[in-house]
């Protein structure tokens, strides 16, 4: 990503907006993470409007009460950019899988569009889009591993999950990590507690495998877009339910490293190239142009 003050990577028009809309977090080190990114965007973009928005309290029922960096939600954006007298806006997705968030930026989207008070929208999506995307993704993860890490040591790389045809993705790219390396382990959150604590829960299978590999060793990645509470809480954390807490009572030592995927320079650049093409996209001259461009 450019510091302020460098020149943009691509030619945007003025008076075109930018939504990023990311699922959010309430702990001050993910927020830090959003916003450096935020700023980046709108140094890559001058003459651009950028507005955050969050997707969490949709799909969490509003549970979380602190909202990402001061966004509110995908309507609300372009209400706000409707009132800033923005017509053109690309929102690009922050999302690491096509999952229910980013099926509700597209539908938040189409929901501007149809409102006719812009001339277009375009959508960037996320950084999986689909299995497609699933080998890309690892070869990116897989260079971008700790330096420090040796060959007899494991990796346990940790996803949010979903529902539908996202597990599916997750699925491509976890079988994507372990055909390039045999100790790179991906897997997603259990549901709960209670859920972590099955012999067949998602840790229960993961520290099987790890055991199975040799390994005594496992670095803690987060394959999240900020390193937020489940980064902290369920991969790092000391309660007994974590990753760490359930390998490290099988005789496994932890290293996490918690650095969000927004933090790595070569997995922000894949999220700007999303939207370098959501823009491009809007930005050529279209003689029937869609309701939605580029939402995949």
């Amino acid at each position: 990503m450019p510091a302020s003050g460098t020149p943009p990577r691509v030619t945007a028009p003025s008076g075109i907006g930018i939504v990023l809309a990311a699922h959010g977090s309430r702990l001050p080190e993910a927020l830090a993470t959003l916003e450096a990114f935020a700023r980046n965007v709108a140094a890559a973009y001058p003459g651009c409007t950028v507005l955050p928005a969050r997707t969490m309290g949709e799909m969490h029922r509003g549970r979380h009460l602190r909202p990402l960096f001061g966004a509110k939600s995908v309507d609300a954006a372009f209400l706000e950019m409707a009132r800033l007298g923005v017509s053109r806006v690309a929102v690009q997705s922050l999302h690491v899988v096509a999952g229910g968030e980013f099926t509700q930026v597209v539908e938040g989207a189409r929901r501007a569009r149809k409102s006719g008070a812009f001339a277009a929208v375009a959508v960037g999506g996320p950084l999986l889009r689909g299995p497609r995307d699933a080998a890309a993704v690892a070869e990116t993860l897989l260079v971008g591993l700790p330096r420090e890490r040796t060959p007899d040591e494991a990796v346990a790389v940790m996803g949010h999950g979903a529902r539908g045809p996202a597990r599916d993705i997750y699925a491509a790219l976890a079988g994507e990590l372990s055909r390039r390396d045999a100790r790179v382990f991906f897997s997603t959150l259990d549901r709960n507690r209670e859920d972590a604590a099955r012999p067949d829960s998602n840790i229960g299978r993961l520290r099987e495998a790890v055991l199975r590999s040799g390994a005594r060793r496992v670095w803690l990645m987060p394959f999240f877009s900020v390193a937020g509470a489940h980064a902290r809480r369920d991969l790092a954390g000391d309660e007994d339910h974590s990753w760490r807490g359930v390998l490290s009572r099988a005789g496994i030592e932890c290293l996490p490293v918690l650095n969000g995927l927004l933090e790595l320079p070569r997995f922000a650049r894949v999220f700007q190239d999303r939207l370098d093409g959501a823009l491009a996209e809007m930005t050529k001259p279209k003689k029937n142009e869609p309701d939605i461009i580029g939402a995949s």
